[in-house]
């Protein structure tokens, strides 16, 4: 199934529902809630479909030859991720037969392959050439040029020279429903399942390597000699405004000695931040009553740092965009770029 990129399937989709608009007919719509609607011309199935943060859409349809029945629910939640059917729960459990996604660069379904009756849905939306056509037989009249120059550019006076002046102002008001998706967050569930998926990954993530680090440093040497003790000190420097995040295992310091460490670890990591490669996101002091040691984790959650909650999205995103990409590991890709509540 190749329908291209999310954002060129939605500009077909937003084509085609301006000129159904245009032409008085609601056969293709954008929806108030940011979402498209496609219809068959006798009203058995529909075919929607949904952008979302960090480059992902969905699609879900029924249709009267797409089963809807346990088989495919059962096979909707072992295959595909959860902010996929997240988004209409109740469509996901007793309507849809048939789900699509977009993630790292290309489109999955359930079923898979597509079934000819999904295939038929997206068909009036799975190519230029198919949006083009129909607006050429709506419109036969139109100059070429004119029409051209309306499906590259469209607005008020493009399309006024294809289809008239009220239906452009019909077409317009469509092309605006369609940047309401990009002022919608994604949902507390969706939020909480992205989250979830990220954090796994992060667990199972392995160092990129590559980068030049003192084993210990002489700002922590110093502060050693002042602060001699057995102790165990983990920070995750990421997901809080006020400061590190310590593990929930740490045991030796008290409140002043932890509050000192930490000021030493936040000028280290100030200091060892590389422009391309980033800084470390945890950091682990152990002390063994003579000297400390000091061990770093930039591209994943050691299993060292024990929490409950972990780093939050909007702040690791923040840290990967300071990297280059090849500093970025697989886990970033799944980071939303917007639309996700701040903090989580």
């Amino acid at each position: 199934m190749d329908l291209g990129t999310p954002a060129q399937l939605w500009r077909r989709w937003l084509l085609l529902a301006a000129g159904h608009a245009a032409a008085g007919s609601d056969g293709v719509e954008i929806r108030a809630d940011g979402s498209g609607r496609l219809r068959t011309q006798d009203g058995a199935g529909w075919l929607r479909m949904r952008r979302l943060a960090g480059n992902r859409a969905v699609l879900w349809a029924h249709h009267p030859c797409l089963a809807a029945g346990s088989g495919f629910r059962e096979e909707m939640v072992d295959r595909a991720p959860d902010w996929s059917y997240d988004l209409d729960s109740a469509y996901a459990a007793q309507h849809v037969g048939f789900l699509a996604w977009y993630a790292h660069g290309s489109w999955n379904s359930v079923p898979q392959p597509a079934p000819a009756a999904a295939l038929g849905l997206l068909e009036p939306v799975a190519s230029d050439e198919a949006v083009s056509a129909w607006w050429r037989s709506t419109w036969p009249a139109a100059e070429p040029d004119d029409l051209a120059a309306a499906l590259v550019d469209p607005d008020r006076s493009t399309l006024a020279a294809v289809m008239g002046t009220r239906a452009a102002a019909r077409a317009v008001r469509t092309l605006g429903l369609g940047e309401v998706w990009a002022t919608r967050r994604l949902s507390d569930t969706a939020t909480a399942h992205l989250r979830s998926q990220i954090h796994a990954q992060m667990h199972a993530a392995a160092e990129l390597g590559g980068r030049d680090e003192v084993a210990r440093p002489n700002l922590l040497r110093q502060w050693s000699r002042v602060n001699v003790a057995r102790f165990r000190h983990t920070v995750c420097a990421v997901g809080s405004a006020t400061g590190f995040v310590h593990g929930a295992d740490d045991v030796g310091l008290d409140d002043a000695q932890a509050r000192s460490l930490d000021n030493v670890l936040l000028e280290l990591r100030l200091a060892e931040t590389d422009q391309k490669a980033g800084a470390w996101l945890f950091a682990r002091v152990v002390g063994d009553g003579r000297s400390v040691t000091l061990e770093r984790a930039y591209d994943g959650w050691p299993a060292w740092y024990r929490s409950s909650t972990g780093p939050s999205m909007s702040a690791l995103v923040t840290e990967m965009d300071q990297r280059a990409p090849l500093w970025q590991p697989d886990w970033a890709r799944l980071l939303p770029a917007d639309r996700y509540p701040e903090g989580r």
